[in-house]
């Protein structure tokens, strides 16, 4: 939703008194307010009214009677100020108005017939006691962009040349070219005849055949960059209510300044124009290349050129968004039905299109008008509550039917004291944990017979949750968190310097890790009462640093780890303890004799040719540190993971989790909890099946 329009010199209260009290709304049963512009002759007709001033009037509506009406979607900042110089009247009251908010109205009014909208700004009463309206109101959003005849998508004035990209995107949509029209078959010919079709005539000059662009045309071409980047990247199209209403208008008008396009010809246009631009731009460079007789300046121009590269804009990505949710069924966004932890979970942890919220309560709020389950989760729009409120009550109807919410809070690396460690801080979540396999073929089952069925989770007190798991053991001793990326240390040494120093800080780091892990795997095995054998060293030792998942070479997919991973343990730990490895293979080949230099080479070889895939699979445990139980139990845990903490797993979860006593709970011992946890030999559900014993944890 839009921020509220700023204060004008009219009392907010007076105005809001007398024009919401006549339209006073009930709860949540289907009733709106509708706002009806009138056109423009109606202020033409009557003389006392100068030509800046609309008049307005404001009604109830249910939208069980389907009425007709346009919903708007637009954006306005609370720092605009009151256009003074402009008047509106809604229901006989002047109503101070952002420009904006003004801008909007003014074009959504027609000449000679009223218009008949839905605009937040006006329909809602955003100064409503507790915000009880605007709960109301949010919470049938879906239903209102649903009943609505068309979406009136308002980018803003024109400005920064904003008209000429909207014609050109209007003239590629006229011509109907698309981007499968010609992606597949492109020659310069074709470039040539879709520019002619998009560009004014005159600026055409040169046969296809020639297979180049006049200068004028290139000219053209380049200046049209500037345009289209500022529209693609208005503020409208990085705002997270946008994304909603956008995926929740089935029909849409985009308008900026004079100019409207369907929403979808917009889409199709502008990702048909970024391919156009970047074509000729490539084509242009590698003529450049690979023609002998072009001079050397021009040579630097052309590789000083950058491509337009809109398809990364906002305005793409957002409505590649959009045209995935309405149009593919198992998209990131949306499931079958639309669950709303699928749609949290999803967005804020695997999107890369970070999206403006003026109210953090809005992370919830906002997609869940797009979910089908609301009403199954007991969830209820309230802008009442506190916003730590709002995430921990959302991630109890989470945890009351699976437990994987646990993987996304952030535990005790939480910053508000407010907020629960097993609740969801969906501004700033944990990282997706490395046990997400996109396979589920030998996907975790830590709870093996424990499943689902025997899942609990209550909450026993506000803010207190009540958790049916088995432990596992406590934690001994801890390593140090694995960190990847770090800086060298002098940034005064030339770059191959510094690419070297990084380089040996790395390996140094990946020594340490790996030394750690087999230690705790040493002190482990040399216990009788150890549940490991020394016999597992060789799949331990390769699975553990990488929490035993890999990536797939064919598909990409994130598995189980294979023999794969065994092999590239091998290779990273002969390319990092050379001599531990050279000793071994002396041993192994008894007699036969290698010169000094010989060594060093072989030595050199292995240290530049390590496994990748291993090296990229460890790389996503950074932040992850080793730990060794009292019990002998050896696996990875989060960098806050610390000694005492708890190791339990959940019955219905698929990994285990680590919880921190709290101290001060009195008879009953409260914890918090700490993170995923990964254990090597009980992923599968060995420890469940032998030992299981029920407990209870109570967490805060």
């Amino acid at each position: 939703m839009g921020d509220e329009e700023a204060t004008a010199k009219v009392s907010p209260v007076a105005w809001r008194q007398h024009l919401y009290l006549q339209t006073r709304l009930k709860e949540k049963n289907g009733r709106i307010r509708l706002l009806t512009i009138q056109p423009h002759q109606y202020t033409v007709s009557r003389p006392e009214v100068t030509s800046d001033t609309i008049h307005c009037f404001l009604r109830l509506a249910d939208l069980k009677q389907r009425p007709q009406f346009t919903v708007v979607s637009h954006r306005w900042h609370p720092t605009d100020a009151v256009d003074e110089t402009k008047s509106l009247f809604v229901n006989g009251a002047p109503v101070p108005a952002s420009k904006g908010l003004f801008e909007v109205l003014h074009q959504l009014q027609k000449e000679t017939e009223p218009a008949v909208v839905w605009i937040d700004a006006l329909c809602i009463n955003h100064a409503d006691e507790d915000e009880r309206e605007k709960s109301v109101q949010v919470s049938q959003l879906a239903q209102i962009y649903s009943t609505a005849e068309k979406t009136f998508v308002y980018l803003g004035a024109t400005s920064d040349r904003s008209n000429e990209a909207m014609k050109v995107l209007r003239r590629l949509a006229e011509e109907q070219l698309t981007l499968n029209a010609f992606i597949a078959n492109w020659t310069p010919q074709l470039g040539h005849q879709l520019v002619q079709k998009i560009l004014p005539s005159r600026f055409v000059h040169s046969s296809p055949a020639e297979n180049k662009e006049p200068l004028e045309l290139q000219q053209e071409l380049d200046s049209l960059r500037a345009p289209l980047k500022a529209l693609m990247e208005r503020d409208y199209w990085t705002d997270l209510w946008s994304l909603v209403e956008l995926c929740l208008s089935h029909k849409g008008l985009v308008v900026c300044g004079k100019h409207a396009l369907p929403l979808d010809h917009f889409y199709s246009a502008a990702r048909a124009l970024d391919h156009i631009i970047n074509h000729l731009t490539y084509s242009k460079w590698l003529a450049a290349a690979t023609n002998p007789t072009t001079q050397s300046a021009q040579r630097a121009v052309l590789s000083g050129e950058e491509v337009s590269n809109i398809s990364q804009s906002p305005a793409l990505r957002i409505l590649g968004r959009r045209d995935e949710y309405r149009r593919d069924a198992d998209s990131w966004l949306k499931a079958l039905d639309s669950p709303l932890f699928t749609l949290l979970s999803r967005f804020y942890a695997e999107t890369q299109l970070p999206l403006r919220v003026s109210d953090p309560r809005d992370r919830v709020y906002a997609l869940a008008c797009l979910a089908t389950d609301i009403g199954e989760l007991g969830l209820n729009v309230d802008y009442h509550k506190e916003v730590d409120a709002v995430y921990a009550e959302t991630s109890a109807a989470f945890l009351q039917k699976h437990p994987r919410v646990l993987q996304l809070a952030r535990g005790t690396l939480s910053a508000s004291n407010n907020l629960t460690s097993w609740a969801v801080d969906w501004g700033n979540m944990r990282s997706p944990p490395p046990s997400t396999l996109s396979s589920s073929e030998r996907a975790f089952n830590a709870c093996g017979p424990a499943d689902s069925r025997y899942y609990r989770a209550e909450l026993s007190a506000p803010n207190q949750i009540s958790l049916k798991a088995a432990v596992v053991d406590k934690v001994q001793e801890v390593g140090t968190p694995y960190q990847i990326g770090l800086e060298p240390a002098s940034e005064a040494k030339g770059k191959a310097d510094a690419d070297a120093g990084k380089d040996k800080d790395e390996r140094e780091r990946q020594r340490t890790y790996l030394s750690e892990i087999k230690q705790f795997w040493e002190e482990s095995t040399a216990s009788l009462s150890s549940p490991y054998f020394a016999e597992q060293a060789a799949v331990a030792l390769a699975k553990i640093p990488v929490s035993d998942v890999e990536v797939n070479p064919a598909s990409g997919a994130l598995v189980r780890a294979s023999t794969l991973a065994v092999e590239g343990y091998k290779r990273i730990y002969e390319a990092l303890f050379p001599a531990e490895s050279e000793s071994i293979e002396d041993d192994a080949r008894e007699t036969k004799q290698e010169t000094e230099e010989e060594r060093r080479e072989g030595v050199e070889k292995l240290s530049v040719t390590p496994s990748i895939p291993y090296t990229m699979a460890m790389a996503r445990m950074a932040g992850r540190r080793p730990f060794r139980s009292n019990n002998g139990y050896v696996g990875l845990g989060p960098q806050d993971l610390a000694d005492a903490d708890v190791i339990a797993i959940p019955y219905g979860s698929t990994v285990p989790f680590a919880f921190r006593r709290v101290e001060g709970g009195g008879e009953d011992l409260m914890y918090r909890l700490v993170g995923e946890v990964y254990v090597f030999g009980i992923m599968d559900g060995e420890f469940m099946k032998v030992h299981r014993q029920e407990s209870v944890l109570k967490i805060v």
